[in-house]
């Protein structure tokens, strides 16, 4: 399971975490187009889309 989709799950649930999505997602896009994978992350995905 991506770190993005913790993360959005755990705002979700309104669990506190310190942890900025929109960064975290950004990373895992880059990391992604690093590596010349797919990224897998539906909420990655969802908030590279906007």
């Amino acid at each position: 399971m991506a770190s993005e989709d913790v993360v959005y799950l755990l705002d979700g649930l309104g669990i506190a975490h310190g942890v900025d999505l929109e960064k975290l997602a950004a990373a895992g896009s880059w990391i992604t187009r690093a590596i010349g994978r797919p990224n897998r992350s539906k909420a990655g995905v969802a908030l590279a889309s906007q």
